[in-house]
């Protein structure tokens, strides 16, 4: 009888883990639901059409106005406008309803969207761009050729000179002795950089190999601003200590090989005894596939001889950046897998035609994303609408211009967290009415089997 007990407690203890387990594997296969009580949003199609149904699963509506100019850009109107913020489990939706700007053309149009996902703080370009893609995030769109807003403008800026080796690992000399290091190089008085001949094959040569990575010039984005360079120029003074029979400089090939008798690579430099300015002009397509400039100073006598350096320093030419005259610093978008649409209509928010605007951007594009924590926004841009006698309207802490780059300038908000959920290999939930009822009946048959034998 004792035995009976207990493989009917063991079939009741199996029962109530089913039940539990099938309860337990419909909370976790379904849809987890943000800590506000909301639903994440489903069902929305980026369209472009802003419509407050569509958008009822939303974090956020937040009402904004704006004093935009109506004098240059009629029908354009002073007031109120919208943005709104979601998420699902997978994508962030931003949607801006802008009911002030009424005019359908999109020449010259851009949108910007600016985001601080995970509480990061920094006050400077590059304190900012050193967060991209690691806390911070950026998207401009090109409304006009509907793409990925471009860095640079088509117009070139000013030459930059200055630009120095910039450690003495980029140098080797292959010939002779050196004294001194790298920071010689730089345009200072003495001391000066000094090479000493050695003697090979019954020649006293001196060479100094250089590979000079231009990605170091550039403090932030270095890859965008090496592959843009279009012009570059070696300046340099030497002399030597008596007057020698060759001193060339020979540019190496963008695979890695030099030839010093290859007239197109190779431009002679001074022999003689007082420093000489000389400056020659190094074709980009020389540049490695990493952006090192190669290049190497070879002299040679048949005596013994030493060459100074006064400096070695480069000049480089890029495009402008599109910057709007300094209203943006930094046209860069670390966002490039994004959908967006946008629409010229009505909306619950104005009866009268305007822009809108909807965004849906993967997860995966906002690296450390924490919708638990609160996100920074930042949206501006320039269509027709813009500020009075500006080039640009911005939604922020900081209205005079757009300064992205400055976490206090951000809107904060809570986004109360969706995360994707944990998936389970449980009993689905549609089995639950079964367990329940195998386990009542089961239930009640062990309870009458027991009190029919306690009889």
């Amino acid at each position: 009888m004792v035995k009976q007990k207990f493989k009917s407690l063991l079939l009741l203890f199996f029962l109530v883990f089913l039940m539990s387990l099938s309860i337990f594997s419909v909370g976790l296969s379904a849809q987890v639901p943000k800590t506000s009580g909301s639903a994440p949003m489903q069902n929305i199609v980026v369209d472009g059409v802003i419509n407050d149904t569509e958008w009822a699963d939303g974090d956020w509506k937040v009402k904004f106005y704006l004093d935009i100019d109506e004098v240059f850009n009629p029908p354009d109107k002073d007031g109120y406008n919208y943005m709104y913020l979601g998420e699902d489990v997978t994508n962030f939706y931003v949607g801006l309803d802008l009911c002030s700007d009424q005019t359908g053309d999109p020449t010259d149009e851009w949108l910007g969207v600016w985001m601080n996902v995970n509480n990061r703080t920094f006050d400077s370009v590059l304190s900012w761009a050193s967060y991209l893609d690691n806390g911070s995030e950026s998207l401009l769109h090109d409304v006009e050729n509907d793409d990925v807003y471009p860095f640079f403008r088509n117009d070139f800026q000013s030459l930059q000179g200055g630009l120095d080796v910039n450690n003495d690992g980029e140098y080797n000399a292959v010939y002779g002795t050196t004294q001194g290091n790298y920071t010689l190089f730089h345009w200072d008085p003495i001391p000066y950089f000094n090479i000493t001949s050695s003697l090979s094959a019954g020649n006293h040569l001196t060479q100094l190999d250089f590979a000079v990575d231009i990605k170091e010039w550039f403090s932030t984005f270095p890859e965008i601003y090496a592959e843009d360079v279009s012009l570059m120029r070696i300046t340099l003074e030497s002399r030597t200590n008596t007057t020698i029979t060759d001193h060339e400089l020979v540019f190496w090939y963008n695979d890695g090989t030099m030839n010093s008798n290859d007239p197109l690579q190779t431009r002679t430099l001074n022999t003689g005894t007082s420093f000489v300015p000389e400056s020659f002009y190094y074709g980009p397509a020389n540049l490695s596939s990493e952006y090192i400039m190669k290049f190497s100073i070879i002299g040679n006598n048949s005596a013994p001889f030493m060459t100074q350096f006064e400096y070695i320093e480069f000049v480089i030419r890029n495009n402008r950046t599109n910057t709007h005259s300094g209203v943006m610093l930094s046209a860069y978008s670390s966002v490039a897998n994004y959908d967006i649409e946008w629409s010229f209509g009505t909306s619950a928010n104005n009866a009268s035609d305007h822009r809108m605007f909807e965004i849906r951007i993967p997860k995966t594009e906002l690296e450390h994303y924490n919708a638990s924590e609160e996100i920074g926004i930042i949206v501006g841009g320039y269509g027709t609408m813009s500020f009075p006698d500006e080039v640009f309207w911005v939604f922020s802490e900081f209205n005079q211009s757009i300064r992205h780059q400055m976490s206090e300038n951000y809107f904060y908000y809570d986004m109360f967290g969706c995360d994707a959920p944990p998936q389970s290999p449980g009993i689905p939930g549609y089995y639950i009415p079964i367990v329940l009822a195998l386990a009542t009946i089961t239930t009640i048959s062990l309870v009458r089997k027991q009190k029919y034998k306690l009889k």
